[in-house]
C-alpha cells in the first residue's frame, strides 16, 4: 500500500471541506494510507480560545489514532507556534522560541515520514517543517502545495521566509498561475487546479431559504480575506436583496436588516446555500495579490458551476472568466439580477488527487471511500507509537 503524509492546518473531520482533506479521501479510495498531521496549533491556541478550534463540532483528539486502515491522524500542541503581533519587537522577541515548534514535530514525525512515498505540505505554519521533511523522507516526493498566498494572511515573517527557501520541496504545486511565478527558480513547478465533488453535488438538495423571497438571494459561501465594510456597502446599496454569509468571523458583524450571518456552517449545507442562490458574493479584500482567489477559491469555482454571477473586487476580473462582475463594471449590480444562469464544467477533486500522487490508481480502490464531513467518526484507540506495514 502506497503512503502519503499530509500536513495541513485543517482536522481530518470538520465541517468545511478545504481542499487537503478532498485529497485525502479520494487517494484513500485509490487505495493509499494517509497520514493526515494537523499542524499550526500549540498551547496558545488552548490559552487565548483559537476561533478555529470553536468551529469545531468537539475537542480534537491528541495523539496518534487509527481511523479504520487507510487513515491515520496526529494532533499535538507544541508549546508555541509561529504567530504575528501586532507589536513589531514583540514578534521579533518570538522568533527564537519557534524552535520548539519545530523540535515538538520532530519524533513525532519520524516514523510516518520514514515509511512516506509522498509527502503533502500544505501552506502556512507546516512550511516551517520543510528541513524536517526533507531530512526524514528523503526518499519521499515532498510536495509544497501552495493553496494561500500567506503574505496576505498575516504571515509572521519566519514563514515566509521558510517559504522562500523551497529547496526542501521536490516540488512546488498551487492552482495558481500568480502564485507560480513566485516560485519560477525551483526546477519543479505545476498549475494543478483544484475542484468541486461531482458525485455530492448531483445530489438533490432541498432549497434553505425562506419562501416567498423579497427579492434576489445573494451568497457569499466562505469568509476568507473578507471585505465586511464592501459587504456593508452592496448590502445597502440593494437593500432588496438578501445576503447570507457562511463562515467563521473573527468579529462581531454589522447588524443589517438584508445581511443573514450563519456562521460555519456543514458542506452539504452550503451546497445548498449556494445552489439555490441567485448572486454568489466573493467580497475578498482589495489587495494586491487577491488575485490568485480566481484559481484557489472554492466558492467561486462552485458559483461557476451552478452557473451564478460572481461579484469581487474588479482585481478578480480577467477575460477568461466572464462570470466574475467587477464592483466597479458598468451596471454591475443591475448585471447580476438580471444574470441568465450558464453553468461552467469544472473539474473534480479526483484529478487534483491524481495529479498531487502523479499516478491516478496504485492499488485497487477501496470498496467504499466516504466524504470527509458526513464519515461517521469512528471509534479511535491511542497508540504509542507509529508503525509502518506493508
Amino acid at each position: 500500500m502506497k503512503r502519503a503524509v499530509l500536513l495541513t492546518g485543517h482536522f481530518p473531520f470538520q465541517k468545511r471541506r478545504p481542499s487537503m482533506l478532498w485529497v485525502s479521501h479520494h487517494l484513500r479510495a485509490a487505495g493509499w494510507h494517509i497520514t493526515h498531521v494537523t499542524v499550526g496549533y500549540s498551547w496558545l491556541s488552548k490559552i487565548f480560545g483559537d476561533v478555529r478550534l470553536a468551529t469545531l463540532d468537539g475537542p480534537p483528539h491528541h495523539g496518534i489514532h487509527h481511523h479504520g486502515t487507510n487513515l491515520t491522524s496526529i494532533y499535538s500542541l507544541p508549546p508555541i507556534h509561529p504567530v504575528r503581533t501586532k507589536s513589531a519587537p514583540i514578534n521579533r522577541l518570538l522568533e527564537p522560541s519557534f524552535g520548539l515548534f519545530t523540535n515538538h514535530w520532530r519524533p513525532l514525525l519520524r516514523a510516518p515520514l520514514s515509511c512516506a512515498d509522498l509527502v503533502i505540505c500544505e501552506s502556512g505554519p507546516p512550511v516551517l517543517l520543510g528541513p524536517l521533511l526533507a531530512e526524514q523522507a528523503p526518499q519521499a516526493a515532498r510536495i509544497y502545495r501552495v493553496s494561500d498566498d500567506i503574505r496576505l494572511l498575516n504571515a509572521p515573517d519566519i514563514l515566509l521566509r521558510a517559504e522562500r527557501d523551497y529547496g526542501h520541496f521536490t516540488r512546488i504545486s498551487t492552482a495558481s498561475p500568480h502564485i507560480a511565478a513566485r516560485f519560477a527558480n525551483h526546477q519543479n513547478v505545476t498549475i494543478d487546479p483544484i475542484g468541486i465533488p461531482h458525485t455530492e453535488i448531483r445530489v438533490s438538495i432541498a432549497d434553505p431559504y425562506p419562501t416567498p423571497r423579497p427579492g434576489p438571494v445573494a451568497v457569499c459561501a466562505g469568509t476568507t480575506l473578507l471585505d465586511i465594510p464592501a459587504l456593508t456597502r452592496l448590502a445597502v446599496a440593494r437593500p432588496q436583496w438578501q445576503v447570507h454569509v457562511l463562515g467563521r468571523l473573527r468579529q462581531t458583524p454589522p447588524a443589517l436588516p438584508n445581511i443573514t450571518w450563519h456562521g460555519e456552517q456543514d458542506f452539504n449545507t452550503t451546497l445548498a446555500y449556494i445552489a439555490h442562490a441567485d448572486i454568489g458574493l466573493a467580497p475578498y479584500r482589495d489587495e494586491p495579490g487577491v488575485e490568485y482567489q480566481t484559481t484557489n477559491s472554492n466558492r467561486i469555482l462552485l458559483y461557476r458551476h451552478h452557473g451564478l454571477p460572481t461579484l469581487g473586487p474588479d482585481r478578480l476580473c480577467h477575460p477568461s472568466l466572464p462570470s466574475v462582475i467587477g464592483y466597479s463594471s458598468p451596471d454591475a449590480l443591475d448585471r447580476c439580477e438580471t444574470w441568465t444562469r450558464a453553468p461552467e464544467l469544472v473539474p473534480d477533486w479526483t484529478e487534483l488527487a491524481q495529479n498531487l500522487s502523479q499516478n491516478g490508481v496504485t492499488e485497487p480502490p477501496e470498496v467504499t471511500s466516504t466524504p470527509p464531513d458526513v464519515a461517521t467518526k469512528p471509534r479511535v484507540k491511542t497508540v504509542p507509537e507509529f508503525a509502518c506495514k506493508a
